[in-house]
């Protein structure tokens, strides 16, 4: 007896179980979609405006896990580009003086969106996530709060809302577009789990926020230093002495 191979119908074409395999590999090879934040030139800074005296700032991480960390390092260093000798991390009451001490809090939060059950099934028909990404959210909360190195006292507090809108599709989810080769069923299953926020985003986002995110956020701090005044040396205030009236000649 002859032994039946089964087929598969891809775009017309008759192939086997083999060829079905190898153009599945060859098609999900190109769907992957490079991180996009849409909406990173919103906080694209206008200005470029450096400490009016030159100072050294301490920045203190408070409540940032280890992703977070790239950000204080791209804050640093955009503090420098403004005139400040950074202390990264600074630790109040060591031998190295700060003028300017920033404790800086950074709480992230990610999430997906329902739209990528959509973009995954039925939009595996079109390739939606390769040319359109999955749908995320990065959002970070950053309160900071700035006290002279001198004597600790308040300069200002404020908080920082950085709300992210990002496309991003990796391999390891868009192999669900072959979906034509079992009636949908990958990608309709795929599509339910796809909902959730994908962490390998994370560091790649972080590496393309460092740099822009960072020098906002720093100019932020220099202009807030700048109003305040908190560099500018005071002169001691004396007393006037009054000066005795010169005798009347006669």
């Amino acid at each position: 007896m002859k032994q039946q191979h089964s087929k598969h119908t891809v775009g017309g074409l008759c192939v086997g179980p083999a060829g079905a395999l190898l153009l599945a590999m060859v098609l999900s090879s190109g769907c992957a979609h490079q991180l996009d934040v849409k909406n990173l030139n919103a906080y694209q800074n206008m200005q470029m405006i450096p400490l009016r005296k030159p100072a050294t700032v301490g920045v203190v991480p408070a409540a940032c896990d280890v992703d977070t960390q790239r950000l204080l390092k791209g804050i640093g260093n955009a503090l420098q580009k403004y005139s400040a000798t950074v202390l990264l991390p600074y630790y109040p009451g060591s031998a190295n003086k700060a003028d300017v001490v920033a404790n800086i809090a950074i709480r992230p939060e990610f999430e997906g969106s329902g739209w990528n059950f959509l973009i995954n099934w039925p939009g595996f028909l079109i390739w939606t996530p390769a040319w359109n990404g999955y749908v995320y959210k990065a959002n970070f909360d950053i309160q900071i709060s700035l006290t002279k190195g001198s004597d600790n006292s308040r300069i200002d507090s404020w908080s920082i809302p950085i709300n992210l809108n990002l496309r991003h599709a990796a391999i390891d989810r868009t192999w669900t577009e072959i979906g034509w080769l079992e009636w949908s069923v990958i990608p309709f299953i795929g599509g339910l789990v796809f909902t959730q926020y994908d962490t390998d985003v994370t560091p790649i986002l972080l590496e393309k926020i460092e740099n822009p995110i960072g020098d906002y956020i720093a100019q932020q701090i220099i202009t807030r230093i700048n109003n305040s005044g908190a560099l500018t040396y005071q002169l001691p205030i004396e007393h006037p002495i009054s000066l005795a009236a010169s005798p009347t000649k006669r």
